[in-house]
């Protein structure tokens, strides 16, 4: 029987179809219940991004066309028509307000989306091309909108139904230069307890950058009572700011943690920009109160930590294995050349 060895370069190969077969086999999933879209195309220059991979974001210049792909899928067992349209949007309050069918704005006057509806019958799935033309003599500045998919209202012999709308946030800065740069501080951080006795930590965020954000990440506490530890604990999600906004981040604890006091490290994060700061906290003892607030401190990210640690351990890993390997080599070389002297 023939065997061949499988070389470096065919396990790559093999591994690059047993990818694509795998996206392949996602996409022919069947969608989830109900409305859904999704943003199929990113600009090539934000690769890194992951906003720009579930938003369309984008620096552009007066007078740019660029266009994207936008998947609309039924989930449900029955079939629907979409409508699928640009609208508006404000930033308020810490959330994206995406206005309703028919209000005018930039993105609305700038943007088509073709085909503007759909059939679709129960799992069916199908795209549509969005395209922005921004005019010769548009403002600089940042405008925001969506790209929604919306299933009307019908009238049915139990009444009318309400109408469903799915989007797709869209953040367009325009400027004749570089894209503005984003940044953000975490001025405070606040330990209370809700109304049930939940502890919590409210972090007081600023933007202080030219673009809005979407804020996530996670909280860790360290040095508690008992020297314990808790977390990480996810940072609630739906945090939005505009430029120059302020606003608080929400992360939700669990009931059972000491008052402390603690030290907490939060990370916060939007796009590819990330700040990490640290804070002494303790929660208040009574439900629905707050401890003052505590001005945390910067700690800076060191990148080569991050890539030179997996690295060292992945080398000594390697060569753990290699003196392994030795040793058991020499083992075996040793006990048969001892059963060579035992025969003679």
């Amino acid at each position: 029987m023939r065997t061949t060895r499988a070389t470096p370069v065919r396990l790559m190969l093999a591994g690059v179809v047993a990818l694509l077969g795998m996206s392949s086999a996602l996409a022919e999933t069947p969608p989830p219940p109900g409305l859904g879209v999704r943003l199929l195309d990113a600009p090539t220059n934000r690769a890194d991004d992951p906003r720009a991979r579930v938003y369309v974001v984008d620096q552009v210049k007066p007078g740019a066309v660029f266009t994207r792909h936008v998947e609309v899928a039924n989930g449900d067992k029955t079939p629907m028509d979409v409508l699928v349209y640009p609208a508006s949007a404000t930033i308020r309050s810490g959330g994206f307000e995406i206005a309703s069918r028919g209000v005018s704005g930039a993105v609305t006057q700038w943007t088509t989306v073709t085909p503007a509806s759909l059939h679709l019958e129960p799992g069916q799935r199908s795209a549509v091309t969005v395209t922005v033309k921004v005019p010769s003599d548009a403002p600089a500045g940042e405008v925001y909108g969506a790209i929604v998919a919306e299933r009307p209202a019908q009238r049915s012999t139990q009444g009318v139904t309400v109408a469903i709308r799915a989007a797709i946030r869209v953040y367009l800065s325009v400027g004749p230069g570089g894209e503005p740069a984003s940044d953000f501080t975490v001025d405070s951080l606040t330990a209370g307890r809700d109304s049930k006795g939940a502890p919590y930590v409210l972090a007081q965020v600023h933007n202080t950058g030219g673009r809005a954000l979407d804020l996530s990440g996670t909280l860790q506490l360290k040095n508690g009572p008992g020297a314990l530890s808790a977390g990480p604990f996810p940072a609630r999600l739906g945090t939005t700011l505009g430029i120059g906004q302020s606003g608080p981040v929400l992360v939700p604890l669990d009931k059972a943690l000491p008052a402390g006091p603690w030290l907490a490290s939060l990370q916060l994060e939007s796009g590819e920009l990330r700040r990490k700061v640290e804070g002494t906290i303790t929660f208040p003892v009574r439900a629905a109160t707050q401890s003052p607030p505590v001005v945390p401190k910067e700690i800076p990210f060191s990148d080569k930590h991050r890539v030179v640690i997996p690295v060292a351990v992945t080398l000594i890993g390697v060569v753990s294995l290699a003196l392994l390997a030795l040793g058991l080599l020499a083992f075996l070389r040793r006990r048969r050349r001892d059963e060579e002297e035992d025969g003679k």
